[in-house]
């Protein structure tokens, strides 16, 4: 499967319905309203077919939020940049981990029971001045509540950062990586295999964050989508 100019291998699955996959597909908050092409090979009775379908990004209009932090985590000391820089490596190597079976289902799990705070895409200033967009998904949890993994997966990485605090991140296979971050603990380890819904940590306020809470990415292919929709099934078309 080819999807703006990347390669996905679903993993196929066969039973007595026949075989089929799930693909996950997502674009970038900085792609520009477009038509893209799916671009599908697979092989039938022996024979290679080709199956395509355009879809339309529509444009979407973010809301915006201002928020006051420390200053520190505006303009960080010279002596923490390197730290920093380190640790933003291999945030994008977790990222952008690609391992061949799916191990997720739809709909994923909630990570937490808490209300939704700030949402996906949104236009945020810091301290009137900084701006960046939120690529993420907030939920209330207060101190020290549990927090479960939305999906099977492997935690391949685990960190004390200085933007994300206490930090899980997890493959779920077929390139679905997600991240939980502001932790007050984690209970999870580089290699640990998890099952859905597994505890993986408990909330807090570490790294660049106002209060405690849970700050949840889900990465596709690398890139950063709306991690809604994905706990409902049939899935919400949000935007």
């Amino acid at each position: 499967m080819n999807w703006n100019g990347k390669t996905v291998n679903p993993t196929i699955k066969t039973d007595s319905n026949g075989s089929h996959a799930l693909a996950l597909l997502g674009t970038s908050l900085r792609t520009v309203p477009k038509d893209i092409t799916i671009e599908i090979q697979t092989v039938i009775q022996g024979a290679m077919h080709e199956f395509k379908k355009t879809i339309h990004i529509i444009p979407y209009k973010y809301q915006e939020e201002k928020l006051s932090i420390a200053p520190k985590m505006i303009t960080p000391p010279e002596t923490e940049i390197k730290r920093i820089k380190a640790e933003r490596e291999k945030a994008l190597k977790a990222i952008r981990t690609v391992s061949l079976e799916r191990k997720w289902e739809i709909p994923f799990n909630l990570p937490v029971t808490g209300r939704k705070l700030s949402r996906f895409g949104l236009y945020r200033t810091f301290n009137g001045k900084i701006k960046r967009r939120h690529k993420g998904l907030d939920f209330r949890a207060w101190l020290g509540t549990p927090i479960k993994a939305i999906a099977a997966g492997k935690v391949v990485l685990v960190g004390n950062f200085y933007y994300a605090g206490n930090c899980v991140y997890i493959d779920h296979g077929n390139g679905i990586v997600s991240s939980s971050i502001h932790m007050s603990k984690v209970l999870a380890e580089e290699g640990d295999i998890v099952k859905q819904g597994q505890r993986i940590g408990l909330s807090g306020a570490t790294g660049r964050a106002t209060g405690a809470h849970l700050h949840l990415s889900v990465y596709v292919q690398g890139v950063s989508v709306d991690p809604e929709p994905l706990f409902t099934f049939p899935l919400k078309n949000y935007h």
